[in-house]
């Protein structure tokens, strides 16, 4: 039974469509076209290959609307709101071959037309009838259901109704569905709110997969989320573990990349260009730099490289590394470094010291504003007596004045009219992330004719008893300035310090069980990339695991005794039913006539092919004998007897035919 909508269902099932993504634009030329096709009394006489030529286009269609998606918005972020785009435009997609099914002679498309290896198939699969109507409602309910909001359920569950209604049997009464719909629609509604938090979960464990794998660390330009409304999300994956020496108490910023450009929301490294670097000693020392006079410090960041390439963070004033077996490390002149040809996981030492510098003395780049917010910042700057002050007193009034007027928020507003997003922040609402707080701090004292940098990193603070090492986590990705300052380049981090609190308050509660897989994840990559990353000592524990696995199988093994058999005891033997029978002595004499009979192949099947099925009597014999074999009643004495008869009757004749 084909289930057919009722007038007026598709209909509303676009309005609504129309009305949770908004599209409505769209919507009354579908649904007119969809609802007058009942009434309109001309047909298409299309034949089957031109209704395989529609599928054919729509395939076009749907392949052109992945190739604008990935050409248009794969490095555009939310990355979230583009992967569920494509989702919002399945009514857009499939309305053409809907259409022209319900304006056709036909009626209907075919299974066959959906599958080229089918069309010019003639089972009854490829021919049987193929009504877009039922899938074309229910892909519209899956559309409605992607923009993020509790309240699809009463909207999809009167459609349903509706639906239900329509092709109920009409020995139901409308009244007793619309009550059992009505129940099942309440009991389904905390479920429903149970199904939109694990959507949005899964939506953020979907974006951090996708970013793992096809998203970089891009030194050339950084987009941020000045402007998104709605919450700032991030994971809680550890993406890197930092061990320092005992006189570092840290927190830690490690620097990943920096920037000298901004518009409209994105900062871009414009002029820059790598350097290759010579490694040194065994190949895993490199040199950024000459070595400092003064005391240096230490540490050992452990990084996962996808692909065996990626940027290496960095804390400030790095100028040499240790024990990172890569084939080739780039160094910008912004100070960006660019690992390849590496294994899947390093473990490297980072030395620095305060009067250490990889990044290139300010240009005119590291002081230009841009001019949408120029006006803005030079007013602004010009009131907080920025103008004319010496840089170390700019620095200290524009972090006064971020710190004691501005507030940390995950909250991202909408802009204000006239305004762009960091206008917004600046003069209204005093309040967003370190993307917010970062860009204002470079461009503030850019207008008072300092050099500054956006900068975007991690920021460690983060002690794991678990790893016995400090963890930075996505959540943890952290964005500041470098100013400079007594002729160097200083980190100069103005976002409110109670930022990880906020960050730490949105912790879930299975973040334990993920932390415990992240680290047994962490040592089989230890354990796999030991070869350039580990120590004797790392496998310690895999010898103990080793140990400990080996005992239990011995104990498993010895615990299981051989039970001895007792004297005079018979082992039972299972007879299948016919083992007995004498057509056997049959089949042995036509395997040595005409060959055995492969296995797999049928009894009949094979006497067939030998020629031997049509013999007079055999075939009776063959069917007597597997009724013995397989019939749960058997042969009554009387068969048996004249199966035994016929077989001997036949190997006589046989034997004589063979003698002459």
């Amino acid at each position: 039974m084909t289930l057919v909508p009722p007038p007026g269902l598709l209909a509303a099932a676009l309005l609504f469509w129309g009305w949770r993504t908004g599209l409505w634009p769209l919507v009354p030329p579908m649904a007119l076209v969809l609802e007058l096709a009942p009434r309109v009394g001309w047909r298409w006489a299309l034949e089957d290959r031109e209704l395989a030529r529609v599928i054919d286009l729509s395939t076009l269609l749907w392949v052109g609307a992945l190739i604008l998606l990935f050409t248009r918005y794969l490095n555009q972020p939310p990355l979230a709101t583009h992967l569920y785009t494509l989702a919002s435009w399945f009514p857009l997609l499939l309305f053409l071959p809907l259409a022209i099914q319900r304006y056709s002679a036909v009626g209907a498309f075919r299974v066959g037309h959906l599958f080229y290896s089918l069309r010019r198939s003639g089972s009854a699969l490829a021919w049987q009838p193929l009504r877009l109507d039922a899938p074309y409602f229910v892909a519209t309910l899956l559309a409605a259901s992607v923009a993020a909001s509790p309240d699809f359920l009463p909207g999809a569950g009167l459609l349903l109704l509706w639906a239900l209604l329509a092709t109920r049997p009409r020995r139901y009464r409308w009244f007793l569905t619309a009550t059992l719909a009505l129940a099942a629609g309440l009991a389904a509604f905390p479920l429903s709110l149970g199904l939109y938090r694990l959507q949005i979960s899964l939506e953020d464990q979907f974006v951090e997969w996708f970013e793992d794998w096809f998203m970089e660390v891009d030194p050339y330009r950084s987009y941020t989320a000045l402007g998104e409304i709605g919450e700032l999300k991030q994971s809680g994956r550890v993406v890197l573990r930092l061990r320092p020496t005992s006189d570092d108490p840290g927190p830690w910023l490690l620097r990943d990349a920096s920037y000298n450009s901004y518009f409209d929301g994105a900062w871009q490294a414009r002029g820059v260009h790598f350097d290759r670097l010579a490694s040194r000693g065994d190949g895993r020392e490199w040199t950024l730099g000459a070595a400092p006079a003064g005391v240096s410090r230490h540490l050992a960041i452990t990084l996962e490289l996808r692909r065996g390439a990626g940027m290496l963070p960095l804390s400030a004033g790095a100028w040499r590394l240790e024990q990172l077996p890569v084939g080739e490390l780039q160094l910008s002149n912004l100070g960006a470094l660019k690992a390849s040809d590496g294994p899947g996981l390093v473990d490297y030492r980072v030395t620095s010291a305060p009067a250490a510098t990889r990044d290139a003395p300010p240009g005119e780049l590291d002081l230009a504003l841009p001019r949408r917010e120029q006006a803005t910042l030079e007013r602004l700057a010009t009131e907080l007596g920025l103008i004319g002050s010496s840089p170390p007193v700019v620095a200290a009034k524009v972090k006064a004045f971020l710190l004691g007027q501005f507030r940390y928020s995950l909250e991202l507003p909408a802009s204000a009219a006239g305004m762009t997003a960091l206008e917004t922040f600046l003069l209204q609402a005093r309040a967003g992330h370190c993307e917010y707080f970062a860009s204002a701090a470079v461009l503030l004292l850019r207008a008072a004719d300092v050099p500054a940098r956006y900068a975007t990193g991690f920021a460690v603070a983060e002690y794991s008893p678990l790893e016995d090492a400090y963890v930075a986590r996505r959540r943890h990705a952290h964005a500041w300035a470098l100013v400079w300052l007594d002729g160097r380049w200083r980190d100069f981090d103005a976002t409110p310090p109670d930022w990880t609190g906020f960050e730490e308050a949105r912790t879930p509660w299975w973040q334990r069980v993920g932390d415990l897989w992240a680290w047994l994840s962490h040592r089989f990559s230890r354990w796999r990339w030991r070869e350039t990353t580990a120590t004797e000592s790392d496998n310690g524990w895999l010898w103990g695991l080793a140990g400990w696995l080996t005992t239990v199988l011995l104990w498993r093994l010895l615990r299981r005794r051989v039970r001895p058999v007792p004297a005079g005891s018979v082992l039972a033997v299972t007879v299948g039913p016919g083992a007995e029978s004498p057509f056997y002595q049959v089949i042995a004499d036509l395997s040595a006539q005409a060959g055995a009979r492969p296995s797999g192949e049928t009894l009949e099947a094979w006497l067939c092919r030998i020629g031997a099925w049509n013999a007079p009597g055999l075939a009776d014999m063959a069917r007597w004998h597997q009724r013995w074999r397989f019939d749960p009643a058997g042969l009554v004495e009387e068969e048996r007897q004249r199966l035994v008869e016929t077989v001997a009757a036949w190997r006589r004749q046989n034997s004589a035919s063979g003698q002459r």
